[in-house]
């Protein structure tokens, strides 16, 4: 049922994306930004399937105490008492309003209807925030920090699904840049804001949760974070200059590789988010998890600590690091396939990974 539940929350991550990337760039006038046809259908299914994939955690819940009341007692308790539940029952009448929103847009009042559209779906953000773990152990902050975390990257993943996906031609590319650079900016700071406060509120002691598979998780999402913002500085510098010098120059495979390292970094998000992660006074030998186990053995527990320290080693895969780097410009500059670039990018996260491992030191 884990894997179910991480699943469905990557999917509906994915249709926040869609939503709310598609109907901002319906509030962007048209010679800001390359032309974009998302069929309508797309968007009523993503409205659609946003209650049936935040029903997944509410199933989850449902199914731990059914044996004891029995199903329809179950699902009629946690539908109105728990926060999950609730929160739930706001995320299907939102989810209405939305699709029936889209299904009346009209072409002379698109932008009007999209700018509601927007909201309603920041509206079905908060509902998800409030029945987060985060959320649940501090209303405020958690709920806060979850939303603000979850609209970012919506927003960011939103824009560059659609437009690598959806966009018919790249017309219009220096001054579309000219402003989502500024927007990508001002997402990812939002997101690396609201991630601290919420590490804060589920985690005891960043280092030390690499110990178990929640902070390994939360380390592998933080790392992909380097490739992306590698990739944003290149979408907005390189390609940019590329395209100054030869017109005809696509850039959309770029950002579609963007949108790749995005999705993944989702995927974390979604993992790690429906994780209940155990704090430092309550971690045994066998909470550790099975990637720290492949680095660092012995007994491990409540008592444990992580520390550093460098050695010859270390320098080895931090020049390497360097040289993927190095290695992922160049295929940009020679039109190397995406998936070469992406796999290049794959390879700079396993390098810097056992690179921190390496330098751990159990106390």
């Amino acid at each position: 049922m884990d894997i179910l539940v991480m699943i469905s929350q990557v999917l509906l991550y994915v249709c926040f994306s869609i939503l709310a990337g598609s109907f901002l760039l319906q509030l962007i006038p048209s010679t800001y930004r390359p032309d974009v046809k998302i069929p309508t259908n797309y968007l009523l299914i993503s409205a659609i399937m946003v209650p049936i994939f935040a029903f997944v955690p509410v199933l989850d819940t449902t199914l731990f105490i059914a044996p004891r009341l029995g199903f329809g007692e179950a699902i009629k308790t946690v539908l109105l008492s728990y926060t999950v539940g609730n929160a739930w029952n706001f995320t299907v009448i939102g989810s209405v309003l939305l699709v029936l929103v889209i299904a009346l847009m009209r072409s002379n009042e698109k932008r009007t209807s999209a700018f509601i559209a927007l909201g309603l779906t920041f509206g079905l953000m908060l509902s998800v925030a409030w029945s987060s773990h985060a959320g649940v152990m501090e209303p405020l902050m958690g709920i806060t920090g979850h939303f603000i975390h979850l609209a970012a990257i919506s927003v960011w993943v939103g824009v560059v699904l659609v437009v690598g996906w959806f966009a018919t031609n790249h017309h219009h590319w220096l001054t579309f840049l000219s402003w989502f650079s500024k927007v990508a900016i001002g997402c990812l700071v939002a997101t690396a804001l609201s991630g601290i406060l919420l590490m804060d509120i589920l985690v005891d002691g960043y280092a030390n949760s690499w110990m178990v598979s929640y902070g390994q998780g939360l380390l592998i999402k933080h790392l992909f974070l380097i490739p992306l913002v590698f990739y944003a500085f290149l979408n907005g510098i390189v390609v940019k200059n590329l395209l100054s010098k030869d017109a005809s120059f696509n850039p959309i495979p770029w950002i579609r590789l963007e949108g790749i390292i995005l999705f993944v970094i989702f995927t974390m998000t979604a993992f790690f988010t429906q994780q209940s992660p155990p704090h430092g006074n309550s971690l045994t030998n066998d909470d550790v998890s099975p990637l720290f186990r492949l680095f660092h053995g012995g007994i491990i527990d409540s008592s444990s600590t992580i520390g550093f320290t460098i050695n010859i080693e270390i320098v080895y895969f931090f020049l390497l690091s360097i040289l993927f780097l190095g290695l992922i410009i160049w295929s940009i500059y020679k039109k190397a396939s995406i998936i070469i670039t992406f796999l290049l990018s794959c390879l700079l996260v396993v390098n810097i990974y056992i690179m921190l491992m390496i330098s751990v030191v159990v106390r």
